[in-house]
């Protein structure tokens, strides 16, 4: 077999009768992914904005992540005797800290800092 430009060995498919390479139908659906998460992120904390139910939140956990110095904080709420976490990267919290936060109530998995909602919306 001929070897292409990549130095694979028959890495093409034939879609709509054209041959493409798999690397670009890769490419193609990590971009398409990442639109996705971004639209779906976006649908959630309008969402949030618009019917989110607030309440309070312990802040549990304060670390740094990655090479750039962000700080993620944990919190973890209750809902009918369920605890539920998210995340938050902000530097102002620190351990045992009472925060405020909008969930879902059909799905209370979907949930963000009050503040971090806020900052997004100006």
């Amino acid at each position: 077999m001929k070897k292409d430009k990549f130095g694979f060995e028959g890495s093409s498919i034939i879609l709509w009768n054209k041959k493409v390479s798999i690397i670009w139908i890769i490419l193609i659906g990590i971009v398409i992914h990442f639109v996705i998460v971004v639209i779906g992120n976006e649908i959630d904390n309008n969402d949030l904005k618009k019917n989110g139910i607030e309440t309070s939140a312990i802040v549990t956990d304060v670390r740094k992540v990655g090479s750039k110095g962000v700080i993620r904080c944990t919190y973890t709420f209750e809902v009918n005797n369920l605890i539920y976490t998210g995340n938050v990267d902000d530097d102002y919290y620190e351990i045992g800290d009472t925060i405020q936060v909008l969930y879902l109530k059909r799905i209370p998995e979907i949930n963000r800092d009050k503040k971090f909602l806020e900052k997004i919306n100006d």
